[in-house]
């Protein structure tokens, strides 16, 4: 988004005019400037916290230009932070240009945010295009005289290293476990996953001294599973990709976590990670937590949950409430119904508040206790379900809806389908070009899963070239803070299994439009303090 977009928003803002016993008072232009200022800092920082990016941009631009240099060196510091959150680290970069690193606390903080920058946009780059794009970037880092994060610098200067001077192509081999199903409904799932896996190690495998071996095995049920995992500790591998089916990962995992193997579960059962099984699959949990960030971005802090009473129902609903409870807002109300039931009138009246019979008059939007209303019913569903919300004359004028994956299907882009839009939900991006390259490789086009086995390639190069470097094993340095570039959005993996994926953000409309595209990297983390104090005045 260009900078002066945002000016020219932010400056529309009519001018502020203050009432008192029936006279118009109109402060001095000093002291409006300097309460725009302040209004404009503490609006910022609230932004930033419920992570709205494009609302901070806006409210941070105009401060800029305005007040002394120390305030403008806050102003951009905190632009900074916007741009950083919206994936444009390069303007971030810009922004800051022109001042000091110095022993202020606000010099401290910028240094630091400058060496982080350059740190993201060479991982980036270095996800992209490989080493030699992300050089530049790390040639600027070595010449700042504050060098945040160290190990993440390294890791990066060690992705630029050619290999053996001897002429060999590897050193060290990772050998790689692949639980996949070899009979069943899914064969073919599994089958487009593993090609996926084979297009990625065309392009990465050999880089940095490091070769990838598969050892691909049956995990068509859990007793297939079981005896494949078995095997494969026999064979002394390194780490496993899979199983796709949740019985076989249960199964798989007891042998694997017990000799110490770390899994990359292609399942989506959330209750089958943890304890050294980690989630390469998108997870409908992280669906919920995008569901909360839209509503909170929107200014939405009073929410509510209508969910069908199912494990995934319950899963997504679960993200959904402690994400927003994290931002700061509250979930009011919340209930679950049969999704196989045609009316659903009991649940809806329970969540608004209203007696057993339908009201006379219109329910008016102060009786609805929230402002935005988690929905993640299937699109097969969901217009019964929004039908019968009108039915109770719920001002959706006032009501953010919000989904999930779901609703990615043609049906609620009918016309009988029209309360659905203007919602929003969060969905797995699609990897143009890796499509395109599986598509001409292979002849056909791929399962929308085949992108994880790509990206799981990728992360195994850079995962036995770290170990190669630091002697680090495997399962630690799966955990690295900045995560791993993904092709179908950034993972990051947790101690809980839990793994955060880079999701777009889509509203309903004619067609489905990206409001929020996924991100390929992990956002920088928020600084602990958004508005650093003290320090000496002249900051340019």
């Amino acid at each position: 988004m260009a900078l002066p977009v945002l000016v020219a928003a932010v400056c529309a803002v009519a001018p502020v005019v203050v009432w008192g016993q029936g006279a118009e008072i109109r402060p001095a232009a000093g002291d409006m400037a300097e309460a725009r200022q302040l209004s404009g800092f503490e609006g910022g920082e609230q932004a930033l916290r419920r992570g709205n990016w494009v609302e901070a941009a806006q409210l941070y631009t105009p401060l800029v230009n305005m007040g002394d240099a120390f305030a403008r060196g806050q102003a951009r510091f905190g632009l900074a932070l916007a741009l950083a959150g919206l994936g444009q680290e390069d303007k971030a970069l810009q922004t800051l240009e022109g001042t000091l690193a110095d022993d202020s606390p606000l010099g401290k903080a910028v240094g630091e945010l400058r060496g982080h920058l350059l740190l993201q946009l060479a991982d980036k780059a270095l996800g992209e295009r490989g080493p030699s794009a992300a050089a530049p970037w790390l040639a600027q880092y070595d010449r700042l005289t504050v060098k945040p994060n160290a190990e993440r610098y390294a890791r990066m200067r060690g992705a630029g290293e050619m290999p053996l001077a001897d002429g060999t192509t590897a050193n060290l081999v990772l050998r790689v476990g692949v639980l996949l199903p070899a009979s069943g409904t899914l064969v073919g799932v599994g089958d487009d996953i593993l090609r996926g896996m084979q297009l990625g190690l065309a392009r990465f495998d050999g880089r940095r001294g490091v070769q990838v071996e598969l050892l691909p095995m049956d995990a068509s049920d859990a007793a297939s599973a079981k005896a494949s995992a078995q095997a494969l500790v026999e064979q002394r591998v390194d780490v496993v990709v899979g199983p796709l089916l949740s019985a076989a990962v249960e199964a798989a995992s007891d042998i694997l976590v017990a000799a110490k193997v770390p899994v990359l579960a292609l399942s989506s059962d959330r209750a089958v990670v943890g304890g050294g099984v980690h989630a390469l699959n998108y997870l409908p949990v992280e669906q919920g937590r995008l569901a909360a960030q839209a509503a909170v971005r929107e200014g939405k802090t009073r929410v509510a949950g209508l969910v069908p009473s199912t494990p995934y129902g319950y899963e997504v609903f679960e993200g959904f409430q402690s994400e927003a409870e994290r931002l700061g807002a509250t979930v009011v109300a919340s209930t679950f119904y049969n999704p196989q039931a045609t009316d659903i009138g009991a649940s809806i009246r329970t969540l608004v508040g209203l007696s057993a019979a339908k009201p006379k008059g219109p329910v008016s939007a102060t009786v609805v206790p929230f402002e935005a209303l988690f929905l993640p019913a299937p699109a097969a569903t969901l217009p019964l379900v929004v039908a019968q919300l009108n039915y109770y004359d719920i001002d959706r004028t006032s009501v953010q809806l919000l989904g999930t994956a779901l609703w990615q299907d043609g049906r609620i882009l009918a016309p009988s389908a029209s309360g659905v839009r203007g919602g929003t939900f969060a969905v797995p991006p699609r990897a143009e070009g890796f499509a395109a390259d599986f598509s001409n490789t292979f002849g056909a086009e791929g399962h929308p899963l085949a992108v994880l086995g790509f990206d799981a390639a990728r992360l195994l190069v850079d995962l036995g070239a770290e170990r190669q470097r630091t002697g680090q094993p495997i399962a630690s340095l799966l955990l690295r803070p900045e995560g791993f570039y993904g092709s179908g959005g950034f993972l990051k993996f947790n101690t809980n299994g839990i793994t955060q994926r880079g999701l777009n953000v889509v509203r309903v409309g004619e067609q489905f439009e990206i409001v929020a595209p996924a991100l390929g990297l992990a956002a920088l983390p928020l600084p602990a303090e958004l508005r650093p104090a003290g320090g000496r005045r002249g900051f340019w």
